[in-house]
């Protein structure tokens, strides 16, 4: 039985090219999708690979929230 979870990441704390990056990283471990509901962008994570160990969300929602102060820096005000 395939199980799935679904993220929903604050538009005012995540970029959408930030999760992006986090699905191209992450994408060997499961299937990801991403679409924008509101003020949210909402992931879905199925098909993990049985041999993870660990919170993949987690690890999934650290990456993305990472690259997004990283791009929020480089972002001229």
């Amino acid at each position: 039985m395939a199980t799935q979870q679904t993220l929903s990441l604050h538009r005012s704390m995540y970029m959408a090219q930030a999760i992006r990056d986090a699905i191209r990283v992450f994408d060997d471990f499961a299937t990801f999708a991403m679409n924008k509901s509101d003020d949210h962008y909402v992931v879905t994570i199925s098909d993990v690979d049985p041999d993870v160990d660990g919170d993949l969300a987690g690890e999934f929602c650290n990456f993305a929230l990472a690259h997004t102060i990283e791009r929020k820096r480089r972002t001229p005000k």
